[in-house]
């Protein structure tokens, strides 16, 4: 199967993967061929891309794309905590209303924990090995499902530095709760689609501390929970906030999920940008590994994540088309390609060009179509 873009449908394509909505209703089905009322519906439900069953070149593949968590849990998981946090901050309101104080946080935190709980299950016996984020995005419930991503891609990196089960858990959960503190921020500013005036981005930026006050305030969350809400915009050259820490002074949890968070907010639509593409996102993070980003843990994401599943058809540097046969571990911007076209590095027996051994060959961008 292969990832596309709804912008790019031109119908009677088949749909590889359940299309399911925020209320996890099942828009269209696995198996529909795609009418011109089904893409129109897609796109008024805000669903940005989707998989399509790729039968002229599903010979060619070695593998297929797979995102690194089951679908079904991503969006159980999206559904369950955005109920979550709304409870919450209901509850929290009323509290304060009727004066009458208690432990309002003790349903979020064993939501949260079951929600994690699942996560690191997930993460802990996938036979994934690379990061295929090409989850299926859509405009609504971003706060939600960028938590998620967040969480998953933390948690990628956790058991890659064999982090205990506390600590996994301590990840997960601060990867989920991070953005909290947007729900007492103003909601204008944040879908504007104009840039941002000095005291619009302050009020923005004041969503760590609004998050870390609510939590510490109503639940039994621990001090490293905390640490990843509120620090998770720092950065390791102290040119982040709120508290501009270097690196010696963020907790090493933070220091992951700030790169977590950062690539899926790159690679995500935003009102007032479009997504970075993945390969984009990725040479950003190792741009600044060092710098901005925790030089081991950017290593080990940039060497995890898959900008070029299997089925992206791409254009390379010489200005031939072709599409992605195979990764190579650890060199994610370095796969197979099954090229279309005889050049330099093929010929007629052998179509392919593997992108590790001919390093004056690039992957210029991803393309949807071969014409």
């Amino acid at each position: 199967m292969r990832f596309l873009p709804v912008s790019h449908l031109k119908g009677n394509e088949t749909l590889a993967v359940n299309i399911i909505n925020s209320n996890l209703q099942i828009l269209v089905r696995e198996g529909a061929i795609l009418s011109e009322k089904m893409i129109q519906r897609l796109k008024q439900n805000s669903i940005q891309s989707v998989y399509i069953v790729d039968k002229k070149m599903s010979n060619l593949l070695h593998g297929d794309v797979k995102d690194v968590i089951d679908t079904s849990v991503r969006t159980e998981s999206v559904y369950n905590l955005k109920n979550s946090f709304e409870r919450f901050e209901k509850q929290v309101a009323l509290q304060k209303k009727s004066m009458r104080y208690g432990n309002v946080g003790e349903l979020l935190f064993r939501e949260v924990k079951q929600i994690s709980h699942k996560l690191i299950k997930e993460i802990m016996h996938s036979t994934e090995h690379q990061i295929t984020m090409q989850d299926i995005k859509s405009l609504s419930d971003y706060q939600f499902k960028h938590a998620i991503n967040v969480a998953v891609l933390s948690l990628i990196i956790g058991a890659e530095i064999n982090l205990d089960a506390k600590s996994l858990e301590e990840l997960a959960f601060g990867a989920l709760l991070s953005d909290i503190g947007f729900n007492w921020v103003n909601p204008s500013i944040l879908l504007k689609t104009e840039k941002l005036s000095e005291i619009e981005l302050t009020d923005v930026k004041k969503h760590v501390e609004y998050g870390y006050q609510y939590i510490n305030d109503n639940t039994t969350f621990n001090a490293h929970v905390k640490s990843i809400i509120m620090h998770h915009h720092e950065r390791m050259n102290g040119s982040g906030y709120p508290m501009a820490l270097n690196e010696n002074n963020i907790h090493p949890l933070s220091k992951i999920v700030m790169i977590a968070d950062t690539y899926d907010a790159l690679t995500s639509d935003r009102p007032y940008r479009k997504a970075f593409n993945q390969h984009e996102a990725i040479e950003y993070i190792m741009a600044n590994a060092g710098r901005l980003f925790d030089f081991e843990y950017a290593t080990i994401f940039t060497r995890k994540v898959t900008p070029y599943p299997v089925g992206s058809y791409v254009k390379l540097s010489n200005q031939q088309k072709g599409v992605v046969i195979e990764n190579n571990k650890d060199h994610p911007l370095r796969p197979v390609v099954r090229t279309f076209g005889i050049s330099s590095y093929t010929d007629h027996t052998s179509f392919q060009v593997n992108l590790l051994e001919h390093t004056n060959i690039v992957i210029e961008k991803i393309i949807y179509t071969l014409h």
